[in-house]
């Protein structure tokens, strides 16, 4: 019994090591051999800055019954074309402005709020017309991810130049054929190549192109090709969309809200300590080097995982503190009533956390089962709010359940037992 109780305290201070390591600020990667991980803790847009955008969709000439799909769409292409930017963990949801439906889109960490709107708003419509205005060949012909940026005419030397660079596109067996027979049939005429009804190129065709392959140039710089690429890549969207309204969150204001946060947080758990040390004594002592090990476990979480942080998610994560205080309150009350009742200590812990055990595990369901629907059915912060209680409710039952019951024991079975003897607290 001892042996295994040594073993099992060897094994909590080891991920505590870890959690603690992996915990601070400054270890922004882990790595292993060849096994690279970045664990850099994730901030969302109230605590990184950013762009929060929102964009009213123009359903007029679709059927109210496809709307929603047509819905979704918009949301599946705007967020190809988001991550394509490099944007961490961004939060886009369906909404509405008024009686319209409309879309959400929050991107922490983007500087180039225009660069952003441009890629976004963009409904990318690829055309290919003849010298009458007839479509011959459209961005639904390309091969998915079959746009690339490239220097043009591949001459290193021609992409120094600011406005030297091209689109090469690759086209799907359908637009290959598409393209051979239009080219063919427009030898020394020119095909005019739209993006969103904007002319871009208008080259002549010189011979028939039956590879499959075509380019796109317009005297583009390194930067506007690869966005254009970009755009194409990702699709057009269902329904044209507009930009009705636009937030830039500074990183100052994430700051100054970290900041508050944290001490008003600090402060918080600081005062609970202080009470169940006071009331608890040494038992109380015990519990708060386990909350301890609970929060650097629940850190680790978050990089490991990873978990994006907003003021929610750390008011989520001070409210599980709350809970797993609660959780060793249980027990400890607990405890005091088979010390009452006359039975040595190490039977008395094992019988306190056994009894306890009904009343915490149904707190603990009950607040999952809230924390469960809240993540599920909410987006954005609420949602991060819910997935760190989620997590936080999980580990209270490791922290109070393993850790302290583990060091309480421990402890039991020493010179130091009357320590813990809390029968007339």
């Amino acid at each position: 019994m001892r042996r295994r109780l040594w073993i099992n305290f060897a094994l909590i201070l080891v991920l505590a090591a870890a959690a603690a390591f992996i915990s601070l600020p400054a270890t922004q990667s882990l790595r292993i051999g060849s096994m690279y991980r970045d664990v850099s803790l994730r901030e969302g847009l109230d605590l990184k800055g950013g762009a929060h955008l929102v964009y009213e969709a123009d359903t007029s000439k679709i059927d109210s019954a496809n709307v929603g799909a047509a819905m979704n769409g918009v949301r599946d292409v705007i967020e190809a074309r988001v991550n394509g930017l490099g944007v961490t963990e961004p939060d886009i949801r369906l909404s509405s402005v008024g009686s319209k439906p409309a879309i959400i889109i929050d991107m922490p960490g983007v500087s180039d709020i225009e660069k952003a709107k441009g890629l976004i708003g963009s409904t990318a419509k690829l055309e290919f017309k003849d010298a009458t205005g007839k479509v011959l060949m459209e961005g639904s012909d390309l091969e998915p991810q079959g746009a690339s940026a490239a220097p043009a005419n591949n001459s290193t030397a021609t992409a120094a130049k600011a406005n030297s660079w091209q689109v090469n596109i690759t086209l799907t067996s359908t637009g290959k054929d598409k393209f051979a027979k239009a080219t063919a049939a427009n030898i020394q005429k020119q095909i005019g190549i739209y993006l969103d009804d904007k002319l871009i190129s208008n080259p002549t065709v010189n011979s028939a192109i039956t590879d499959g392959s075509a380019v796109i140039s317009g005297s583009f710089t390194a930067q506007q090709a690869a966005d254009f690429a970009l755009k194409l890549n990702y699709g057009a969207l269902p329904v044209p969309i507009h930009l009705t309204q636009e937030q830039t969150v500074g990183a100052s204001l994430g700051s100054d809200a970290i900041h508050q946060t944290l001490i008003a947080g600090i402060i918080g758990i600081l005062l609970i300590f202080l009470f169940i040390i006071a009331y608890y004594r040494w038992c109380g002592v015990v519990a708060t080097l386990a909350l301890v090990v609970y929060a650097l476990i629940n850190v680790m979480l978050y990089k490991l995982l990873p978990v994006t942080m907003t003021l929610a998610g750390i008011a989520g994560f001070i409210i599980s503190m709350g809970i797993a205080v609660d959780t060793n309150i249980l027990t400890f009350e607990r405890l005091k009533e088979e010390l009452r009742l006359g039975k040595a200590m190490p039977v008395a812990i094992q019988e306190a956390f056994k009894r306890a055990w009904t009343s915490i595990r149904d707190s603990h369901v009950s607040g999952l089962i809230s924390a469960v629907i809240i993540f599920s059915f909410a987006s954005g912060p609420v949602r991060g709010f819910a997935l760190v209680l989620i997590i936080g409710t999980l580990l209270s039952l490791f922290s109070a359940i393993t850790v302290t019951r583990t060091w309480m024991l421990l402890i039991a079975g020493s010179r130091f037992q009357k320590l813990l003897n809390i029968a007339k607290a």
